[in-house]
Formats: structure tokens, sequence, C-alpha cells
């Protein structure tokens, strides 16, 4: 049950949403720009494409003094008040945009989960009710099938029609990786890269390869850039730079490049086999988050 305070909370901004949505808000403006929506804040967004705007507004509201929980509220042109909540412990950050130019803005909101768990939303206004967008899925489990209704990540670049969501994941470690995606003409996000995460290398200093560098503790065959098989030697220190779960790509401390073949250990349901074998007989230490 929601706490009466947040409850409270809400009916006042219900109230203050249905005075703006009298405003009048007619002849909108496709969004040509991806722009930053502040908390407690109302805007002019076309929604559902139909050349009216709505009031939408989003806030991060207490429950009890531990916690918040996330509510969008749009006053449509007739009144109507319609309420979403995402799944968040906390917001990090709202955007609006016409991604694929079809005059119907995209209202993306990214929260952090559960513990660095960064998931992002994209709202629209479909027949009265509002609908998150799917996308396709691409979470820390080993196997990512179908379509979810959220994306995993948080934003971290919006250009053009291609969205970039940054999320941790657990390959050989956990680290942080990026993935992009297009809203394809079905209204659904579908993968635009190459299938792998991949990991800022700008972000590997002295100290990340210190504590988080992966040691081999013996022989390990990969393939090189130029496609030729080759082998590392017991003691190299290297860091997984991207990875699809079936290859995981590296780099290490001398600046040696090349590819590691990796699969997931389904017999202990965590972790993954390198070279054959699991990764704690290949490492000295794998580096995973609690």
């Amino acid at each position: 049950m929601i706490a009466r305070k947040l409850m409270a909370l809400l009916l006042a901004a219900m109230m203050l949403c249905a005075a703006a949505s009298a405003e009048e808000n007619t002849g909108a403006k496709p969004v040509l720009q991806p722009t930053m929506i502040p908390e407690n804040t109302f805007v002019d967004l076309d929604l559902d494409g139909d050349g009216v705007t709505e009031k939408v507004y989003w806030k991060d509201m207490p429950v009890d003094e531990y916690s918040v929980r996330c509510v969008v509220i749009v006053a449509t042109s007739s009144g109507s008040m319609l309420t979403f909540e995402p799944e968040y412990e906390y917001t990090t950050c709202a955007y609006a945009a016409d991604l694929d130019g079809d005059g119907r803005a995209e209202f993306l909101i990214s929260g952090d989960q559960a513990s660095s768990d960064y998931i992002t939303y994209c709202l629209h206004l479909f027949n009265g009710r509002i609908e998150p967008a799917m996308f396709a899925d691409c979470s820390r489990v080993n196997y990512n099938r179908g379509y979810d209704k959220h994306g995993y990540g948080e934003i971290s670049a919006i250009e053009g029609n291609t969205l970039t969501l940054s999320g941790s994941q657990d390959i050989l470690g956990t680290w942080f990786g990026k993935r992009a995606f297009t809203l394809a003409d079905t209204g659904v996000f579908e993968f635009a890269d190459d299938g792998k995460w991949v990991r800022e290398e700008i972000e590997m200093d002295s100290e990340l390869w210190e504590y988080l560098g992966l040691v081999t503790i013996v022989k390990v065959r990969y393939t090189a850039p130029d496609g030729s098989a080759a082998e590392l030697p017991a003691g190299t220190r290297l860091m997984v730079t991207a990875s699809d779960k079936q290859t995981a790509d590296f780099v290490t401390d001398k600046g040696i490049r090349g590819t590691l073949e990796i699969s997931p250990d389904d017999l202990s349901g965590w972790g993954f086999y390198v070279d054959w074998k699991p990764e704690s007989q290949v490492f000295a230490y794998v580096p995973y988050a609690d």
C-alpha cells in the first residue's frame, strides 16, 4: 500500500498538474533535439503524435525515511490524469526526444533499480494509456532472449535515433559497458551495434588495473586481431574491453589485444568457462561485485 505521505504528495502534484492542463496546449511542435527534463517541472510533450501536447511531470517521492518512489504524471488535453511508476530506488535522469522524427515525443527516464542496476523506460501515450516501449533484452543474466518493457542500463548518450545505455555486466568480473539501440518503425528498440557490451578504456587507470585486472595462472589461448591463434603466458595481467557473453575482447597491461573464447558456466550457475576451463582455474582472482 502506498504510504500516506506519498499519497498526499501525489495528490498535490496531480492537482497542480490538473491546473496546468487547463492551459492552452494545442499546436505542438516536434521535439527535434534531446532535452533533459528536470524533476518537479511541468513540460509540454506530444506523447501520442496527435498535434496536441500533454503536460508531463515526474518526481521521486518519499515512501518512508529510507526509500523513494518515482511517479510520472501525464495530464491530457481532455483533463484526464495518468500515472506511471518506474521500478526505481531513485531516478538518475529524464529526457524528451523525437528519436525517429515522427512528431511523437519519447519520454525517456532512467533510474537505479537495485544496487547500481540501472534501467531505462521510454514512455508513449496510446489510447489514453501510458505505455512503455519494448527493448531488446540485454541484462546481466547469462542468456538474454526476447524483449522487455525497459532497456537495461542508464542513458549515456542520445544521437539522432540512437540511444546508448550504460549498465553493469558480470562477465569475467563486474564492469560497466555500453550498448546502442535504435527505435524501429515497429515502436520497439532494437540493437544498433555488433552485439557486444563495450567498456570505456579511458577509465582504465593504474588503480583499476591494480585491483580489477585479471591475472592468468595458466597459459590461455586467444585469437589475435589478425585472426591468428596465439597464447598468453601465465602471469599476464589483462582487462576485458568488450563481450557478447560468447567471446571477450581484452587488452593486457603491455598493450596486447585479442579475443578469448568464453561460455557461461551452467553447472555452477555463475561465471564463465575460458578456453574450456572454469574461470577460477584460469585467473588468480575474478572481481565480481557482491
